[in-house]
């Protein structure tokens, strides 16, 4: 009788212990958000950074960005989704108020994060002096009172160091025809313009000439391998006598790029008629322009 008893008390007490954790749980208050910028990644349309010097903004069509500051062209999708994640999820280690912005930076920086919504609101966030203690930075936003803390690995993500920042978000993709939708190659330069295709047994040739599998395939490779080296934005040039074009075709388009150099050593990428200052080095080319050579013998 005694054991019985002690079990309903168990069980009583197992009872109260489940009944606490369940209402401790469904009463317990969320830990408060440290995040900076309360617009949600999948409401974010657009960034845009800006230093005394640089800006660069980003802007979210769908699942396609576009650079769009200093100059128009798509955007890396990978690197692009990254940064509006970051902007999203940045956070503050504490906040406090003081009316003297001076002191942290934040009376007249020249380093803003814009943050823009597709339901058109916009949030800024100024960002301020290197802390004197622990690697953090000082940054408000521009409608707020609140200076924040932010650790600086998170800020150094959005500076604009140099044009390799930009770089960094641009699509890298020369050619976009897939290697095996490739069915003509046209090659051109000073002295003229030469074709390789493939005939309708699949093989390539030139001048009639079937062209060994191993300099076909390892052409193909070079062209859609290509990608850009760096950029010097907006920088234009008209080439001389070591330019050349290469058009690569699927049967039912056509990619020209123009490939133009004025001292043989950076080739400058011109597509779709437009010159945006992304560039190739000759080692870089070499391969291609080598394989051509050999086909062309």
């Amino acid at each position: 009788m005694k054991t019985f008893r002690n079990t309903i008390i168990m069980f009583v007490i197992l009872g109260v212990l489940v009944g606490y954790y369940y209402y401790s749980k469904a009463t317990k208050k969320p830990a408060p958000s440290t995040n900076i910028i309360s617009i949600s990644k999948n409401k974010l349309s657009s960034i845009d950074i800006k230093d005394s010097n640089n800006e660069m903004a980003i802007v979210k069509s769908g699942s396609a960005y576009k650079v769009i500051k200093p100059i128009n062209y798509a955007a890396d999708s990978t690197n692009a989704s990254d940064l509006f994640n970051s902007l999203t999820q940045l956070k503050y280690n504490r906040k406090f108020t003081d009316t003297d912005l001076k002191k942290y930076g934040l009376d007249k920086s020249n380093f803003t994060i814009t943050a823009s919504s597709s339901n058109g609101n916009t949030e800024e966030l100024i960002v301020g002096n290197k802390s004197p203690v622990g690697n953090s930075y000082y940054a408000k936003l521009s409608n707020s009172q609140y200076i924040y803390v932010v650790d600086a690995s998170s800020i150094e993500n959005f500076q604009l160091t140099s044009s390799d920042t930009l770089f960094n978000y641009l699509n890298k993709d020369i050619y976009t025809i897939s290697k095996d939708k490739i069915s003509k190659v046209t090659y051109t330069d000073s002295s003229g313009t030469r074709y390789m295709q493939k005939n309708k047994s699949g093989k390539w040739t030139y001048n009639g000439k079937e062209i060994s599998s191993d300099k076909s395939e390892s052409l193909l490779n070079d062209i859609v391998l290509l990608s850009p080296t760096g950029i010097d934005p907006n920088k234009k040039i008209n080439g001389n006598s070591s330019s050349f074009t290469l058009t690569i075709s699927d049967g039912s388009k056509n990619e020209e790029v123009k490939f133009l150099t004025n001292d043989n050593n950076n080739y400058y990428i011109q597509k779709n008629n437009s010159q945006i200052g992304l560039y190739i080095t000759k080692d870089q080319l070499s391969s291609l322009i080598n394989d051509i050579k050999s086909i062309m013998k």
